[in-house]
């Protein structure tokens, strides 16, 4: 579709004006992922090897789920992947069921609860999820109810985030070994996790004093907010092991723009490539960045953004 990806690379090169901020962030290289046929697809995940799911249009107007490898968009049938691991396991849900389902070499596999609904999946092949009776881990088969009121990521060491009810709010936690840590809250009492490393470096949100959300790091016990571009309001999406955090920015201007924070430093990813006319979704330890971008009205497109 080179009328799409023409546009969208010429709106990327319009917005990448040279500035000693792009300088201090890397610039980017852009891949379409392609659809099955149709106009449109969407990123949902990423893992470190660069494999990514999401959902993609076939000829016949259909959404399938995809998993991009190697250049290749493979059908993952009437499936809603969710996220995958660097052995090439997908957790997700069935259109056509109930419950969640790990997809694997074409095979798919029930996790054995129809209300599950799958967060994330690690290396090891642990799954958390949300069900009816509150948030469980799956390992090996069996499920383990966590006591937990929310859950949003696991990581290698089988460490979870999640969220605990608190009176009066709802607080950030980590949970290992049967130990949950509260990691606090601002102003309001309410805080929330979106993922973890394998580090057990936590992101997540507060409240400003202002009631605009403020993106959260919570590492060897300090929550840290990585600050804004200049509006009232980030939002974290990802953290890989090199502690860098992509993320969604206001600006000074009122609009969000995707943003990298490192070493102390949130950058502009305007700057540096990346439209702002779309969705940063997942970010790897190489640095490649997963995103929804919407290259003309009415067409979404999953790319990859690759550093330089």
């Amino acid at each position: 579709m080179p009328s799409i990806l023409a546009t969208a690379l010429l709106a990327a090169a319009l917005t990448a004006a040279p500035t000693a901020a792009a300088s201090a962030a890397p610039s980017y290289r852009m891949v379409d992922l392609g659809t099955l046929g149709g106009d449109s697809s969407y990123a949902s995940a990423m893992n470190d090897r660069g494999d990514v799911v999401g959902r993609a249009q076939a000829a016949d107007g259909t959404y399938r789920g995809f998993l991009w490898r190697h250049g290749r968009m493979i059908d993952l049938g009437a499936f809603n992947p969710i996220d995958v691991n660097d052995r090439g396991q997908v957790v997700g849900i069935h259109d056509a069921s109930s419950g969640g389902y790990v997809w694997h070499r074409g095979v798919l596999r029930s996790l054995g609860d129809p209300s599950a609904l799958p967060v994330a999946i690690n290396d090891r092949g642990q799954v958390v999820a949300r069900t009816d009776a509150g948030p469980v881990l799956w390992t090996n088969g069996r499920a383990r109810p966590l006591p937990l009121g929310e859950v949003s990521d696991v990581n290698e060491r089988g460490q979870v985030s999640g969220g605990v009810h608190v009176p009066g709010g709802f607080h950030a936690a980590l949970w290992h070994s049967g130990r949950v840590t509260d990691l606090g809250a601002g102003p309001f009492n309410r805080s929330n996790t979106y993922a973890l490393n394998d580090r057990g470096w936590v992101i997540g949100w507060q409240f400003s004093a202002d009631q605009f959300e403020r993106g959260i790091l919570w590492r060897h016990g300090r929550a840290l907010d990585v600050g804004t571009l200049g509006g009232s309001f980030t939002q974290l999406r990802a953290i890989n092991n090199r502690g860098e955090i992509l993320a969604s920015s206001q600006a000074a201007d009122g609009r969000a723009r995707p943003a990298l924070w490192r070493r102390g430093v949130l950058h502009d990813l305007s700057l540096a490539g990346v439209s702002t006319d779309g969705e940063v979704v997942d970010l790897d330890d190489r640095g490649r960045i997963a995103a929804s971008i919407r290259p003309v009205s009415g067409v979404s497109r999953a790319v990859v953004y690759h550093p330089r």
